[in-house]
């Protein structure tokens, strides 16, 4: 994130409007892929078969809005009817904060049980792969979200006949991910051992697009790092009546330039690795890197200008995750 600061002369001293943008969330640390997200990389899952009368056969899954729906079906007639997958799989992103899972049809269950937990994305997972309480193949979603507090779906039942189960996970825009990520859930007969011949598992796609990077209360700036995260810089003003500026970066992420307590790169547009630097003595001329506190257990870095540090005139600096 780049930051620029501006300082504007006043009768009894000088009110700064120290201006940062903060341009390096989106070009940060850390390197990100730019093609499909994960989850749209996953296998399409085995295709339904139908050998004979009997058989059950899992349709699906169909994505209607935010909703994945599969259907086991266990008769001839109902088998004849079945529909062509749907492949997209769902997203979670900061315009869509819920998803649902529809597991119908007679024991048709929800995998995995574990309604804090959900299946590692992988290539070539399957569904009985994440099945059972002890596999390594599940993930809870605190840890896959990055959340101080537990997340968990919300289950019901669709009757009380065994005819299936519903799911429905809802997320708050600031429990998203710093980094996109992708997981799996579906639908399995819960005697599937006794067909094992037979297609009776749906899986589902789940695709969480990363939080937008964002300015926040106190000029506290979190940097996000999703393919979508960072459309355009932030900016952020400094002034005596504002004179603290936070930029966490995260665990994962890392302040630019390195030497952030003692200089900053150019508002010149060029990339964090690159840019060139300024010392900040250059632009505040009672500059103290002291002025600089850095947490290393969070991934953030806090600078406080006393009143009589700001400048006469307005300055910019740019500073980054």
């Amino acid at each position: 994130m780049a930051r620029t600061g501006s300082m504007q002369q006043r009768r009894g001293g000088f009110q700064t409007t120290a201006r940062m943008l903060m341009a390096v969330c989106v070009s940060g640390v850390l390197l990100l892929s730019s093609g499909p997200s994960s989850a749209n990389k996953l296998t399409k899952g085995q295709q339904n078969q139908n050998s004979g009368p009997g058989a059950a056969t899992q349709e699906g899954p169909t994505i209607e809005g935010a909703v994945a729906k599969c259907v086991l079906k266990t008769t001839a007639a109902e088998n004849g009817s079945s529909r062509a997958k749907n492949t997209t799989g769902l997203t979670l992103s900061k315009e869509n904060l819920v998803v649902s899972l529809q597991c119908s049809g007679e024991k048709n269950a929800i995998v995995p049980k574990d309604q804090k937990k959900v299946c590692s994305a992988a290539p070539n997972a399957k569904v009985a792969d994440c099945k059972g309480a002890d596999t390594d193949k599940q993930v809870t979603l605190k840890s896959l979200l990055g959340t101080s507090g537990d997340i968990q779906w919300e289950k019901t039942i669709v009757s009380t006949d065994n005819k299936g189960e519903v799911m429905t996970l809802k997320i708050k825009e600031s429990e998203l991910p710093l980094f996109d990520k992708a997981f799996f859930v579906g639908c399995e007969e819960d005697k599937a051992q006794t067909r094992t011949s037979q297609a009776t598992e749906c899986k589902v796609n789940v695709s969480v697009k990363a939080r937008p990077s964002t300015v926040g209360e106190n000029n506290v700036v979190t940097c996000a790092y999703g393919k979508d995260s960072n459309p355009r810089p932030l900016e952020v003003e400094m002034s005596a009546d504002n004179d603290t500026l936070t930029i966490d970066c995260g665990t994962d992420g890392s302040l630019k330039p390195t030497k952030y307590t003692e200089e900053f790169c150019v508002t010149d547009n060029s990339q964090l690795e690159s840019c060139t630097t300024k010392k900040f003595s250059e632009i505040l001329p009672t500059f103290l890197p002291s002025w600089w506190v850095s947490d290393s257990q969070k991934g953030s870095a806090k600078l406080t200008i006393p009143e009589s540090g700001f400048p006469e005139e307005q300055q910019q600096f740019r500073l980054g995750c």
